[in-house]
């Protein structure tokens, strides 16, 4: 019992924290696979382009030069976070819950003249030190801004780069409707992806409290609960076996739980109430 009402503690005080509005915006994975081919974003799903992805392979004077880059559809309106590392801008490779704060002095990630940001560059299969999207080589997230009438929207894609740099992959987007409160990369997808396995990983629903089992191992998990809006109500580090989750402070609805660790993802569904 002293890890459930230990998880409560934590529940309630994540349940206390204004909600924003946030919106996952699912489209057709799009890759891009050939010299000079390009694809755009709409990540706010306005109908409006907001960002214009490029690829550049096996190109330059030697034909060894493959790059991805990033350049906003309006540059006086649109961001993206990163720095100027060297010479260059380079949009910045965030992992799922990391946070995209408002008032971040980071979204720096292009600028003029160009409005380029890189976010790969190769010579001869060689990285330019400064990108951040190398390996490992799996979904990444950008983190985003754009004024909408003088309103601030914050907002994520979710893409990954070929481990050879010569395609990437556009998979989705979330964004905040209201800045309200600080928004996480991949706040919305961590709910809305099909059930996932993973050996000797079980969990159990009790009249008061959902509880997870895994293998023993010294490696921690992050793991988040989520309701239906995409809200995280509860995010925090799974040490031991097991883990019990409070359910008795939650009004009847459909939640997700979602963990993350060296042996892989795992995630579930599951209702409380009718």
């Amino acid at each position: 019992m002293t890890k459930i009402y230990a998880a409560l503690t934590l529940w309630l005080a994540a349940v206390a924290v204004a909600s924003a509005q946030y919106v996952y915006h699912d489209f057709t994975d799009t890759t891009v696979s050939t010299n000079q081919g390009f694809a755009d974003v709409d990540f706010n799903n306005d109908s409006i382009a907001d960002l214009r992805f490029t690829l550049l392979r096996d190109t330059g004077t030697t034909g060894l030069i493959s790059i991805v880059y990033v350049s906003p559809l309006d540059s006086a309106r649109i961001q993206v976070a990163g720095q100027k590392r060297g010479s260059y801008y380079y949009p910045d490779r965030l992992a799922v819950g990391d946070s995209i704060s408002r008032s971040s002095s980071l979204w720096q990630g292009f600028a003029a003249p160009t409005y380029l940001g890189y976010l790969d560059y190769r010579y001869a299969g060689q990285h330019d030190p400064f990108v951040q999207w190398q390996a490992p080589y799996a979904d990444g997230f950008l983190a985003l801004r754009r004024n909408v009438n003088d309103t601030v929207v914050n907002g994520w894609v979710r893409l990954a780069i070929a481990a050879d740099g010569k395609s990437f992959t556009l998979k989705d987007a979330g964004f905040q409707a209201a800045d309200d409160s600080l928004m996480f990369a991949g706040h919305i997808w961590i709910g809305v992806q099909e059930p996932q396995a993973l050996a000797g990983f079980t969990w159990s629903q009790h009249d008061d409290r959902i509880e997870l089992t895994r293998p023993a191992t010294t490696h921690p998990r992050r793991v988040a609960v989520v309701e239906s809006t995409g809200r995280i109500l509860f995010r925090g580090n799974w040490v031991d076996s097991t883990l019990a989750l409070p359910t008795s402070v939650l009004p009847s609805g459909t939640y997700w739980v979602r963990t993350e660790g060296p042996e892989g993802v795992w995630s579930f569904g599951f209702r409380v109430g009718r």
